[in-house]
């Protein structure tokens, strides 16, 4: 009788499963009719079980999906093959968005940091933080950068585990978004206006840009140009190497998502829903599409967009006309593409989907070319722990300076770019040095 019991229970989970899956898998005959296939779908965890998926990175290939209750799953991003899965501290504590590098992964569960092994999962190391996190964690080559709530910026060499002392770095405003990783800088923004552009391998502060407003999303990044968006409705191009303001472009709307540079085109979200595509070397408009909310995903011909009514818009890569639409009523979660063509969707039943191009079999990578070395260019702070900045705001106008010192051309209406105050005498040598 016990079996019994056992096997009907069995059959109901398996039918609901095939349900859920039912509701939320978006059928092919749907997708054929924008051009488009599913590539694959999987099962992520259980919403009764570990929660619903709440975050989701791409790094080189692999999505890297966590869960309400902390569990990370490591999925190929072209077959959807679970390579690994495991649990990443306590369930009950809130966790922060992954970060991955070509060796490590972290994550930052409550106030405790984590490190794991990008192949197996397996956990090297964990580490109790200073303080609470602002956000997400990012992931150099060498080191792991943890923006603080209070404004600092908290690091770690990732070879070393736990038996070592951060690196602080005391930010103007409070950093509440994730940093951004290049090649050779690592950036972060503050909600005072502020952009920080610090040398990844912890050499220090390289320069600082300050804008007239709060700054509430992550850096973009193509080469040469690092860009900022402020809710003062301005986006920025810094050039990466110097420091120097290439262009400000005003959308005349406040921006609170970050932007997405990929090869000359820089997308970029308005408050009021509208998408404007900036030519990124000659900082004018080429077209906007209006009541988009998020960018999805481009290809060489298309660029796809969610929009104010959930529905996923195809719009034409050179006009921004809009192709089709396509309704996405059971995915809660898409992810913002920076990195190739792919559409990656997900359902609060736990359910990661893909979807591509019927004819791009193999996926269109997006990666910013190689620049110049910065090995030359000085950096602030190099032989002593920065300092937490005068309690004064800086006064705006101040001459910009790049990174070696150099002055840079001066606009009256350009924000102010400073150095870095020195450390104060008696302060502990830079654990990166």
């Amino acid at each position: 009788m016990r079996q019994r019991r056992i096997l009907w229970a069995t059959l109901a989970c398996c039918v609901l499963t095939s349900a859920s899956h039912a509701a939320v898998v978006i059928p092919q005959t749907l997708v054929a009719r924008y051009g488009l296939t599913r590539a694959w779908f999987t099962q992520v965890g259980s919403p009764a079980a570990t929660g619903p998926i709440r975050n989701v990175t791409l790094d080189r290939g692999t999505l890297f999906v966590q869960t309400q209750d902390g569990m990370v799953t490591a999925l190929d991003a072209e077959t959807g093959r679970i390579l690994w899965s495991t649990q990443v501290g306590p369930r009950n504590h809130t966790c922060s968005e992954p970060a991955a590098n070509h060796k490590f992964v972290t994550v930052v569960n409550g106030s405790v940091l984590f490190v794991l092994d990008r192949t197996s999962g397996q956990l090297q190391w964990q580490k109790q933080l200073s303080g609470s996190p602002g956000a997400g964690p990012a992931l150099s080559r060498t080191h792991v950068f943890i923006p603080m709530i209070d404004g600092r910026m908290e690091a770690y060499e990732v070879e070393k585990g736990s038996k070592q002392k951060p690196w602080n770095y005391k930010s103007f405003g409070r950093v509440l978004v994730r940093p951004m990783i290049t090649g050779q800088t690592v950036s972060w923004t503050t909600e005072k206006g502020y952009f920080y552009v610090a040398d990844p391998e912890g050499l220090g502060i390289r320069y600082r840009l300050e804008t007239r407003d709060a700054i509430h999303s992550r850096p973009g990044y193509w080469t040469p140009n690092l860009y900022a968006c402020s809710s003062d409705g301005y986006v920025y191009a810094v050039d990466e190497a110097t420091g120097r303001i290439n262009w400000k472009f005003a959308i005349g709307d406040a921006i609170f998502r970050s932007p997405v540079a990929i090869d000359s085109n820089v997308f970029v979200i308005s408050e009021l829903g509208g998408m404007y595509c900036l030519d990124g070397k000659a900082a004018s408009q080429l077209w906007v599409a209006p009541k988009m909310t998020q960018f999805l995903a481009a290809s060489p011909t298309r660029v796809y967009a969610c929009d104010q009514l959930n529905r996923l818009a195809v719009l034409d890569a050179k006009t921004g006309n809009r192709l089709g639409t396509m309704p996405l009523d059971e995915t809660s979660m898409k992810l913002v593409n920076d990195q190739s063509d792919r559409i990656f969707l997900a359902s609060e039943a736990g359910v990661m989907q893909c979807l591509r191009e019927v004819e791009l079999k193999s996926p269109i990578v997006h990666t910013p070319p190689p620049t110049r070395p910065l090995a030359a260019v000085k950096t602030k702070s190099k032989s002593k722990a920065p300092v937490e900045d005068a309690k004064e705001k800086p006064a705006k106008g101040a001459k910009a300076k790049s990174a070696d010192d150099e002055p840079a051309a001066e606009e009256a209406d350009q924000p102010a770019m400073e150095e870095e105050k020195p450390a104060a005498e008696g302060e502990a040598d830079d654990p990166f040095k």
